[in-house]
């Protein structure tokens, strides 16, 4: 599944060249400004900053629940050895060495794969953060990301930030490409960093170019430059476990709920597990926004989805995202036929 690649398959290269397709797919190369912007993740807005989630926030819990699961078939399995093996046992006699030696070396090869199990999956879930969120500073001109570690977050110029329009290539037969709006951090001609903002686009390639005009007539136009109804905010980071069950049960699809929620209810539950076990992320005091906001700032709701209905404005807004995604996926075919025409050309 694509939709994992830069956290838990297809990990992001760095150290390396653009490749052809990156080069074609800078999206400072596509006239974005005939599409209308589009909300792929913000939790924060001001006038002088817009700030989004990771591409893997609303994944969140996936590797632990499938993490959980070969950890638990392990466990099981050294229980049944053990189990096996006392039964078998004569009472008074202790077990032959070459059996207590197949017998252990078992156990040890079922807990070595239990560990890379943790490690591969758990790991990348667990312990950790919440959310990577991506800043951009409309005031100080930069793009503000956390890496968390030691050095917690990087800040590049604005326009030394090389935007394209990610793809990742499909993990099996029938799975197509997902894209995302991905960020490579440039030093001379080499990728040094690669970051993905905000929610993927699916098999959507337009969505992501809709996303970039978002950000970049906050950056160069202004906060009134955004022709929005008076905007929302949809995504919550509050890590409860109504918001895991909001986001992971809704994902089956209208229709399909029911049907899905075997597999989207324990998702939820793990989603709010890894969360409570994750850090909030704290950005640097060097980067903290100072900034005092002539209109209004927007930040988080509590609840995943969670909008004002006062005065018909969610559903102005719910029109205006409905439109603008439909008008965005009819120019999916226009999108992918330029990266084909300047990926052939490079």
């Amino acid at each position: 599944m694509s939709q994992f690649a830069g956290w838990l398959a297809q990990r992001y290269r760095n150290n390396r060249t653009l490749s052809e397709y990156e080069k074609a797919a800078n999206v400072r190369q596509f006239n974005s400004s005939t599409f209308a912007p589009l909300d792929q993740g913000i939790i924060a807005i001001d006038d002088g900053c817009i700030e989004y989630v990771d591409r893997h926030f609303l994944y969140r819990g996936w590797a632990a629940m499938g993490g959980s699961v070969f950890v638990a078939m392990a466990l099981v399995f050294i229980l049944a050895i053990l189990h096996a093996t006392t039964f078998q046992a004569l009472p008074g006699q202790p077990l032959e060495s070459d059996v207590v030696y197949t017998i252990g070396g078992l156990i040890a090869l079922v807990l070595a794969f239990a560990g890379f199990i943790c490690w591969k999956l758990l790991g990348r879930d667990i312990f950790r953060y919440q959310y990577y969120p991506i800043r951009f500073d409309r005031d100080a001109r930069q793009v503000h990301v956390f890496v968390g570690g030691r050095d917690k977050a990087i800040s590049v110029p604005w326009q030394d930030v090389n935007f394209v329009i990610g793809r990742d290539k499909p993990m099996g037969a029938g799975e197509g490409f997902t894209y995302d709006l991905r960020g490579l951090v440039m030093r001379g001609d080499q990728v040094i960093h690669t970051f993905a903002v905000g929610s993927d686009s699916g098999p959507n390639p337009a969505i992501s170019l809709a996303h970039w005009e978002m950000i970049r007539r906050f950056m160069e136009e202004g906060r009134s430059a955004l022709p929005f109804p008076p905007l929302q905010l949809y995504t919550s980071l509050e890590p409860s476990f109504r918001n895991a069950f909001i986001i992971h049960v809704s994902s089956g699809g209208e229709g399909r709920i029911g049907i899905a929620l075997p597999i989207t209810l324990p998702w939820a539950f793990f989603r709010f597990l890894a969360m409570k076990l994750c850090r909030k992320p704290i950005w640097p005091k060097s980067i903290v926004h100072r900034g005092t906001p002539a209109g209004p700032a927007l930040r988080a709701p509590l609840v995943y989805g969670r909008v004002n209905h006062a005065g018909g404005r969610a559903d102005e807004m719910e029109r205006f995202w409905k439109e603008s995604i439909n008008a965005a996926k009819a120019r999916n075919e226009e999108v992918r036929e330029q990266l084909e025409r300047a990926s052939a050309s490079a």
